[in-house]
């Protein structure tokens, strides 16, 4: 094969096995990497770099950083005396290297420092790539991790990052409620239900094709009337007949709609 033909059989097989649309480029080095590692592009060299998830090393995106959009974060904190009596269990769908869970734990911890009673909480948090996976689990993150956007939680976050010479840790306590896992979101999730979902600033890198199944498979593990809340520019894109969009001070969030029917593909 040449190596446009080689790269777009690469590109065939991210948009079949993991939703998206792979940029050029990380095709690219997808197939340098191949050739380096394995000595050629044979189908089933291909099939086992995918399924052993080395090709979502490479294809993709994991920008984040603490409070990103923190209107969510206002938005929850405004949630979690509504779950004193059940708990509250959250979903950080594509979570990259872990600033989202964090930032979700350290609010809620924040918030049990002054509550009559610590709220129970628990956070399933997973991403495809393996390599973010493992950062999420050690807690070390450089210096870009703190922006402005967010800026009104740093009086949260200065208590639970340590600064390093390199950037900042995580206090490990925070570890102890998030479960940071390896999943593809173009398979079902077998955890049950959650409150709330975060699918946030992923949605945009899936082709339309995979989008209602995603969707589907995020809709279908929350509980009734319970919450998904995705970036901000995405949500005026997003139509699904599992939920419906609600608007709180111009945030656009939606909420499971009753009955749901599950999107078969």
């Amino acid at each position: 094969m040449t190596v446009g033909t080689e790269t777009d059989a690469l590109g065939i097989r991210a948009e079949e096995q993991f939703g998206i649309r792979a940029d050029l480029s990380d095709l690219q080095k997808l197939r340098t990497y191949i050739l380096e590692t394995y000595g050629g592009m044979e189908p089933a060299v291909i099939k086992n770099v995918f399924l052993t998830g080395e090709a979502a090393e490479f294809l993709t995106v994991s920008e984040t950083y603490f409070f990103r959009e923190p209107a969510h974060f206002s938005f929850l904190r405004e949630l979690l005396p509504a779950y004193k009596e059940t708990g509250l269990r959250i979903c950080c769908a594509a979570v990259s290297s872990g600033c989202e869970a964090y930032s979700i734990a350290m609010l809620i911890e924040t918030y049990n420092r002054t509550a009559e009673e610590p709220l129970r909480y628990f956070i399933d948090a997973f991403d495809i790539n393996r390599r973010v996976i493992d950062s999420a689990l050690l807690g070390l993150y450089g210096p870009r991790v703190l922006r402005e956007d967010g800026s009104q939680f740093h009086y949260i976050t200065d208590h639970y990052l340590q600064k390093t010479a390199d950037g900042y840790r995580i206090d490990p306590s925070l570890k102890k409620n998030i479960h940071f896992f390896i999943h593809n979101l173009m398979d079902k999730l077998q955890s049950g239900e959650y409150d709330v979902i975060f699918f946030r600033n992923a949605f945009i890198y899936f082709t339309p094709g995979s989008r209602d199944r995603i969707l589907s498979n995020l809709i279908s593990v929350l509980a009734k009337e319970s919450i998904l809340i995705m970036g901000v520019s995405e949500t005026l894109g997003v139509s699904n007949p599992g939920i419906v969009r609600q608007n709180r001070n111009g945030m656009f969030y939606f909420k499971k709609r009753t009955p749901f029917t599950e999107v078969r593909l």
